[in-house]
Order: structure tokens, then sequence, then C-alpha cells
């Protein structure tokens, strides 16, 4: 076989050791989830066509539009500045004061 040419890598293969012990610990709670997976996609793909990818393109244009409105009328957090636009006009207005005050640092 032309893939048993290579040299196996060891610290892949301890990973994948890993995995499947994981996993084979994990196999009554990994099942049951994964048959539910398989059965709702399977009943979700006889709606939908397979000769045809407009349902796919309409899914996912409709997907990006309401991801922008979303994100333009409710961006997130808003962060506080750290200049109020009061400290601001008082910089300005010292600035232009022809006093200069010295700190005693």
């Amino acid at each position: 076989m032309w893939f048993q040419e290579y040299e196996r890598i060891e610290f892949l293969q301890i990973i994948a050791d890993i995995i499947a012990l994981i996993l084979g610990v994990l196999k009554p709670f990994v099942t049951p989830i994964g048959a539910w997976m398989v059965s709702w996609v399977d009943v979700l793909l006889r709606f939908f066509p397979t000769g045809s990818l407009v349902p796919y393109y309409v899914i996912f244009a409709i997907l990006i539009i309401s991801g922008i409105i979303i994100n333009t009328k409710w961006p997130g957090e808003k962060y506080i500045g750290v200049y109020t636009k009061e400290e601001s006009e008082r910089d300005t207005e010292e600035q232009n004061s022809s006093i200069e005050f010295y700190d005693e640092d």
C-alpha cells in the first residue's frame, strides 16, 4: 500500500490514542447525541432539494442580511471614553490661557 511507505509520526499516534480514550469513556453520552443529530439532519434533508442550490443561497442571504441589521442596530458593548466632552472643553480653554501652571513634582 502506498500510505505504508511513509514514516509514522509518534506524536500524532499519541494524540489519536488520547482522543480514542476520551471517546471510549464518553461513548454512552456521545452515541445518543450522534444518533439524534443524524435523525434531525435526515429530516431536514428531505425538505431541501439536492439538485438546486437556490434554497441554500436564500438561507445564506437571510443570515447575512439579518446579521448586518442586528449588528448595526445593537452593536454590543459601548465603551466609555476616557475624556468627556466637558473635560476636553476645559482643556482647550486652559490651553488658550496665557497663564502657565507648574506642578510641584
